[in-house]
Formats: structure tokens, sequence, C-alpha cells
């Protein structure tokens, strides 16, 4: 379903998206035209091509009602049918969500402008947290950017810094059922301060964070998430107060479909 949602922002990147599943044609056929799927979904029902791909999830049973399912994940390949990239999950109920596979794997611009939001400011810096999807479904990945838009000349630390200064930080805190994942840091720079003689690894120009979550909340209307962003901004000749900023979302809770019966 979510694949079908974002199906225009896949095409506008150039993917096509193709789904192989282990359920018959006559499962897929249903399931394609109870949800409008528009996606080719593939039929490989004794799960050959899903062996002889490697994929085979062997953490479920052959007495399990799903077995022959394979770990949930994606491959993006090229025009040449080269497979350029692959992510997957150990777990058969945890999987990427639709909107951060196409910004944080493919690159693609997303508008987030609808989605849970929050903001704060300094006078050296704007930070937000905006969640990748509307909502935050069960046993689906999600991330959560946080952004930096920095005065012109300004850069922050990265996530090490020697004694006295401050790294960039950014913390989560949601409900015990909801995981966060390590933070995704963009890539550092080398930077030498006037008058010091070392180099600092510092983040300037578009800033983004990317916190990965897990729902398994499957009640209630909203999940809390509160998070914590510290910095120090700094220019070429000084550094300013570090600085905390506290944000508040409020998520809400989105269901799963209920899957067809496998004949």
């Amino acid at each position: 379903m979510q694949l079908q949602r974002y199906l225009d922002g896949f095409n506008a990147a150039g993917i096509r998206v193709f789904a192989v599943s282990y359920d018959s044609q006559e499962v897929l056929g249903r399931f394609s035209d109870e949800f409008g799927i528009e996606y080719p979904l593939l039929s490989d029902e004794n799960s050959e091509v899903i062996r002889r791909f490697g994929i085979l999830n062997t953490l479920v049973r052959p007495e399990e009602s799903v077995y022959g399912i394979p770990y949930p994940g994606l491959y993006l390949v090229d025009e040449d049918g080269v497979v350029v990239e692959k992510v997957f999950h150990q777990r058969y109920q945890v999987r990427d969500s639709a909107q951060s596979v196409l910004r944080s794997r493919f690159g693609a611009t997303l508008d987030m402008s609808e989605n849970p939001h929050a903001e704060a400011s300094s006078a050296q810096a704007h930070v937000s947290a905006t969640l990748a999807a509307e909502q935050l479904v069960p046993q689906q990945r999600v991330n959560l950017y946080v952004r930096f838009a920095l005065e012109p000349g300004l850069h922050i630390y990265g996530r090490e810094v020697r004694s006295g200064y401050f790294a960039t930080e950014v913390e989560v805190a949601a409900p015990e059922a909801v995981q966060v994942g390590a933070s995704e840091y963009p890539p550092t720079r080398p930077f030498r301060m006037a008058g010091v003689d070392e180099d600092f690894e510092v983040l300037d120009g578009e800033i983004e964070i990317a916190v990965p979550l897990t729902s398994t909340v499957t009640d209630g209307e909203t999940v809390p998430l509160d998070v914590t962003v510290r910095y120090q901004a700094c220019d070429d000749r000084q550094c300013f107060l570090p600085q905390e900023h506290r944000l508040h979302l409020e998520v809400p809770v989105g269901r799963l479909n209920r899957p067809l019966p496998r004949t």
C-alpha cells in the first residue's frame, strides 16, 4: 500500500517498482484489485527465486504459515541489471517505509509539509524535526529528519571534538514500544580555525541527520516524540555559546492492512 501511495515519487525519481512475493497469482491478483495496486506484483509461489537469491527467511520454521517468505528488503538495480544497492532486515515484521527509502536511499525529493513537525531557532541556526511519514505504522521503519539551517559562514561540529568544544547531538525520547535507532549523520569535512593548530571535523551547508524509528504501537491515537538537539556554531574565528533545543511531536498512529489468506 505504501509503495502504491508513493508510486508517483518513485516514477519521478526514474525508479520502476516491482514486488516479489511467495503468494500465488490468485492471492496477488485479489490484493491488487482490492487495494488498487498499479505496479507489477511477481509471484514466486514456491520461493524458488527467493532461495536462489539467498534471502529465504531461515528464522521462520517450516511448520509456520508464513514459511517461504524472504527477509524484508529491497534491491536497487540499474538499467544494465546490476544491483547497485540493497537493504534488508532480519525480522520479517520490520520494513522500511516508502518515504524513507525514497529520500535516504534514492535521494528523491519528498513533500513533507503535512507530516509531524517541530522547529526552534537561535541566533545562529534554525533547527527542525520532521517525520518522513504522516504517521507511525507498526512494523515499519521510518526516519525522523533533523535539519539545521545555519546562518551564512557558520558551521557546527561533528560527533567527535576535542575537550572544551561541543559535538552535535540528536537524542529522541519515545515510548517503549517505539525503537529508536542510531542517528545517521552526514559526512563531515576538515576545518582549521585561525590561531588553533588542529583540524576539526565540521558540518555545514545542507545538514540533515536521520533517526530511524520502528513502532509496534497499535493502540491510541498519537505517539509522543521528544527530540533534544545540541550543537555549537562557529565561524572561522570564533565559537558561539552551545545551544540546546527541545522539540515535541505528537505523531498519529497508523494501522496495518490485513493480509489476504493464501490459496
